[in-house]
């Protein structure tokens, strides 16, 4: 490996390992212990102030001592940078990843690599690491593939990276990742279709440049069209979606409202409750106090339909639906032009 390599692996390993100890100074600031060198480190200088000042039992450690804990601790200690290197090579491999079929079980060293990789990037320091050491490459190859599992790690593995991350939304934005995935929210089926729109959930949350783009490149209209599907994981994670952005993010709860949104929520609510039906009420519960949605609300008679739920969900279970319907209900009773749409939908 040439010289700029090596700099490079080890400015990141830097960011990797925790900074050396300087015993004349005390931080209040948390420690961080990524590996045994860090946690023999750390236990010795928390017991340093415990030994008496007097003691004789210690004395320095002699030189044949040292060189054999010092092999004991590389031989099990993990080179987190090697390991994500060597990830990064194998699913960026484009022959290999083209030669997984559709179907295909996948070859054992790109699940290797799909698990090593998500071993280790729930911590954000190696999360923005994988980005530096160009691990965002392997997503265009893997996201290119036939196969659908190979598409579905993927996905999990940019929703780990982006997850209450800025660093790597700001990257999955940027490099034109985020267009990508919004794209595949209107290809996708079934499991990958999930895992993607869990991908775009991460990308977007808590990050409002990303919910711009989503909102301008119609991201609100793939996923109000999932709410209407009978995918259930995927309407459930595209409707935990949809009510972070109705209640975070002004221009995608008023792209929602124009789709008249309440419509197609009731509709799945009057096909019967489902995992996502919680999810869907929340919906609607965000958006409760906008005059629109109480009309959208009044010309579908949703009092009926939210009355009828109500009677078939179970006493003492599904605690928050029951109050999503209850409040829902209270304003829309308090309507007068929700009565007499009751009063004529009897007759």
């Amino acid at each position: 490996m040439d010289q700029n390599s090596d700099e490079t692996r080890a400015s990141i390993a830097g960011a990797l390992m925790p900074a050396p100890a300087n015993p004349t100074e005390t931080s209040s600031a948390p420690v961080r212990i990524r590996n045994l060198q860090g946690l023999l480190r750390f236990a010795m200088e928390a017991t340093r102030a415990e030994d008496a000042p007097n003691s004789s039992d210690f004395r320095p450690m002699d030189e044949e001592r040292r060189k054999f804990l010092e092999n004991a601790f590389k031989s099990i200690t993990v080179n987190v940078v090697e390991i994500l290197m060597d990830a990064i090579k194998v699913l960026t491999d484009v022959e290999k990843i083209k030669s997984i079929q559709l179907g295909d079980e996948l070859p054992e060293d790109v699940e290797t690599a799909f698990e090593n990789i998500l071993s280790y990037i729930d911590d954000l320091d190696v999360a923005n690491d994988f980005y530096k050491i160009g691990g965002f490459a392997v997503f265009p190859v893997c996201y290119g593939s036939e196969n659908e599992e190979v598409r579905c790690r993927a996905s999990r593995v940019l929703a780990e990276l982006c997850q209450n991350n800025p660093f790597c939304q700001a990257r999955a934005l940027e490099s034109g990742l985020l267009n990508i995935i919004l794209h595949m929210v209107t290809t996708e089926r079934g499991q990958a279709l999930a895992k993607c729109i869990s991908a775009v959930s991460s990308a977007s949350r808590e990050f409002e440049p990303s919910c711009a783009e989503l909102t301008a490149q119609g991201g609100c209209e793939a996923l109000a069209a999932v709410l209407g599907s009978d995918d259930v994981s995927a309407k459930t994670k595209s409707a935990f979606l949809v009510a972070y952005l109705c209640g975070h993010y002004t221009p995608a709860r008023e792209k929602f409202i124009e789709q008249n949104i309440v419509c197609i929520i009731a509709e799945q609510i009057e096909k019967g409750g489902d995992a996502a039906t919680e999810h869907l009420l929340s919906i609607l519960h965000t958006l409760k106090d906008d005059q629109r949605v109480i009309q959208q609300c009044q010309d579908i008679n949703l009092k009926k339909i939210l009355e009828k739920h109500l009677k078939n969900t179970e006493e003492d279970t599904f605690l928050e639906q029951q109050e999503y319907c209850m409040e829902l209900l209270k304003i829309i009773g308090n309507c007068p032009q929700a009565e007499i749409i009751q009063s004529e939908a009897d007759r």
